[in-house]
């Protein structure tokens, strides 16, 4: 019987949300600080935080705990 893996779902999961909460405080925070010109660039930026935060978590996940190779 194959052993049910529940934790990499999770962790996608918990990086997605991390990485949408990181993308709605940058679009709160970001036009305070960018310049008048670069105001439109607000969403753009504001997603690809969203992915390197929610890559990033997955990776330190992969990375820490060896997911990914077979024991």
């Amino acid at each position: 019987m194959r052993r049910t893996n529940w934790t990499r779902p999770l962790i996608i999961l918990i990086a997605f949300i991390v990485g949408l909460f990181v993308n709605l405080a940058a679009r709160q925070v970001l036009p305070k600080f960018l310049p008048p010109s670069m105001a439109r660039g607000t969403d753009l930026i504001a997603v690809i935080l969203q992915i390197l935060v929610a890559a990033g978590i997955i990776f330190i996940y992969v990375r820490v705990f060896q997911r990914g190779e077979d024991d």
